[in-house]
């Protein structure tokens, strides 16, 4: 169960008569195929470039990125949002005509590159977003096949991102990776012996010596 942010609970109460813009990010992290230096690039589905804050899928702490818009990002497909860890496959429409598309698919490798899904609530009135961005998918590109267009037509790159599921179970949280840590949470004892139970050696099945 997530937490919302407030402004982002208030915005949905008033959603009916106030109404709501929703946006789709998706952030890459790829390498250069020539020197394998790590590059990042976001587009959304919003028609101008900026700065959006969003919730990152690896820290989960608020960061600020840049995002390509103007259709360079057509759309996202459905993410079903399921209890269990059965691996999910999301489909990213980008134009073929967009720059960002383009430098992407061109000069980088992005076989398993990682790939950051988020939603954002934009206010009708003001344009502004209510709260940062919020991670719906953090996955692995799983195929990145190039549409060429026939004549007259305009070309669409569609991208196969696969749910990394291990990823999110091995991800670690400072807050509790540490007696030190769990002794800032009211005093939390767990973990304050850990070093010395894991060289006891328990007898199982067997009377101790």
């Amino acid at each position: 169960m997530r937490d919302i942010d407030p402004a982002m609970l208030n915005a949905l109460m008033a959603a009916p008569r106030a109404g709501l813009i929703p946006r789709r990010l998706a952030w890459f992290v790829a390498k250069n195929r020539d020197t394998g230096a790590t590059a990042e690039a976001g587009v959304w589905t919003g028609s101008e470039d900026l700065n959006i804050s969003v919730v990152s899928g690896t820290t989960l702490q608020v960061v600020s990125r840049p995002y390509i818009g103007g259709l360079a990002l057509e759309s996202i497909g459905d993410i079903p949002r399921t209890s269990d860890f059965t691996v999910q496959t999301v489909s990213v429409n980008l134009s073929q005509l967009a720059s960002a598309a383009q430098q992407l698919f061109r000069q980088y490798d992005l076989r398993m590159a990682q790939v950051e899904i988020h939603e954002v609530l934009i206010d009708p009135i003001t344009r502004n977003q209510i709260a940062p961005a919020q991670i719906v998918m953090l996955g692995r590109v799983d195929g990145a096949p190039v549409k060429t267009p026939r004549r007259g037509e305009t070309g669409s790159v569609v991208v196969k991102v696969v749910s990394d599921v291990m990823s999110m179970l091995t991800r670690k949280n400072p807050r509790k990776s540490s007696h030190q840590g769990q002794m800032v949470r009211q005093n939390d004892q767990w973990g304050k012996d850990s070093a010395v139970v894991s060289t006891w050696k328990i007898p199982w099945g067997q009377k101790s010596a």
